[in-house]
């Protein structure tokens, strides 16, 4: 296909020998259009000086294996779509080549994927030329966006019960970002990683990155009150050109190129009461939280595909270096993307082995040593622990 490509004015394009920016629709002649269904967007190869360019924020998603896995329910899509359409664009625009419509958000059945979500967040990005959208979508998640997840951080009795709970079921709000959680020096300290091997120069990272300090922010303004204030922001990347905005959204220091993303507030907060604390409503949604917990990590994504192929072996259960092969993918980011939805090798491990165990204590005849062996352990004194921390049972008490 020949012919003539019209460039958003307001978006900043890359070329392969050197980088440009539109100060007017300018229309150029390509010699090949291609699609990448990897990437989500068109590659294009051009004629005369330029041999090829893309949109910077585009990234290929090759060893994503999660990233089309539909588990997740459309809380922050449907903020993004809401936010976008103040800013004046309507929602067909934001879920285009998502295959998904705006009616299909009000369907509690509706499940999607990551990639679909990092769709939206280009389409916004691309549709707005604004920075500030990230900032402007986080301070709209509300516990109440969150819906049964939402719910079980809002009975929470303390800040510190929310954090707990919030790095538990993280899982379930489409992660983009791995959350962690630490007390250091009288400052509660959460950190932003990348699990998505974007890197901190790319700019779909940071709008995930700033999104995700919207979001803390607002959650922690739920839970504790309106005065809530931030002591420290820090993040991996460089100062940006709309580091002014940081100012208007976050009244606290600002730093960039530090070496993690960082939101501090005074760890003495952790301890004071929630707002609308209840222990049985706590308890309540937590038990359903659990339930979409189990769901999401084993009826579908990622975690199942490892499930399956350790049960292929009994006994000879592949390492993670041979899982990663077998998922086209490295060790470390197969590690990184279980991380995101809140397992890890182990602990799937220890699901498939229970599995087998009781199976075979049901339906066999096996010895306790035999099953040990076959499971892989050294020896069954180390089954029979492993097995009654499982099932809070001994296997000769289970089998009865």
């Amino acid at each position: 296909m020949r012919g003539a490509l019209t460039l958003s004015p307001c978006v900043p394009w890359h070329c392969a020998s050197r980088p440009f920016a539109t100060t007017g629709a300018q229309r150029l002649r390509w010699g090949e259009f291609r699609t990448c269904p990897a990437m989500d967007v068109s590659g294009l190869t051009l004629k005369g000086d330029f041999t090829a360019v893309t949109h910077p924020y585009t990234r290929p998603l090759a060893q994503l294996p999660l990233a089309d896995e539909r588990v997740y329910l459309p809380y922050k899509i449907a903020t993004l779509v809401d936010t976008l359409a103040e800013a004046g664009v309507d929602a067909a625009r934001t879920l285009e080549r998502t295959g998904l419509q705006a009616s299909d958000l009000r369907s509690t059945a509706l499940r999607t994927s990551i990639r679909q979500f990092m769709t939206v967040c280009r389409n916004g990005m691309a549709a707005t030329g604004d920075p500030a959208l990230p900032f402007r979508a986080g301070t709209r998640m509300h516990v109440s966006s969150y819906g049964m997840y939402g719910y079980a951080l809002l009975c929470c009795e303390t800040l510190r019960e929310v954090t707990q709970m919030a790095v538990k079921f993280h899982r379930l709000a489409t992660p983009t970002v791995a959350l962690s959680f630490r007390e250091e020096d009288g400052e509660a300290v959460w950190t932003f990683d990348d699990v998505l091997d974007l890197g901190p120069d790319d700019a779909l990272h940071r709008f995930f990155v700033e999104f995700q300090y919207g979001i803390h922010q607002t959650l922690a303004r739920d839970m504790v009150g309106p005065d809530f204030k931030l002591s420290r922001l820090r993040a991996r990347y460089p100062r940006p050109e709309h580091a002014a905005l940081y100012g208007v959204y976050f009244d606290c220091p600002i730093e960039f190129d530090q070496p993690d993303n960082e939101l501090r507030y005074p760890a003495a907060l952790l301890d004071k009461p929630a707002a609308y604390r209840n222990s049985i409503s706590v308890a309540m949604a937590a038990e359903v939280c659990e339930r979409m917990l189990v769901e999401a990590k084993t009826t579908s994504g990622l975690t199942r595909r490892v499930y399956n192929l350790l049960m292929e072996r009994p006994g000879q259960f592949d390492d993670m270096e041979a899982l990663a092969r077998k998922l086209n993918t490295s060790s470390r980011t197969l590690r990184r993307h279980l991380t995101t939805q809140g397992t890890s090798y182990k602990e799937i491990l220890d699901d498939v082995r229970c599995h087998l165990a009781k199976e075979y204590l049901r339906s066999t005849r096996m010895g306790i040593d035999d099953i040990a062996s076959t499971l892989g352990f050294s020896d069954a004194a180390n089954f029979r622990h492993a097995f009654r921390r499982w099932t809070h049972k001994s296997p000769s008490d289970f089998r009865r």
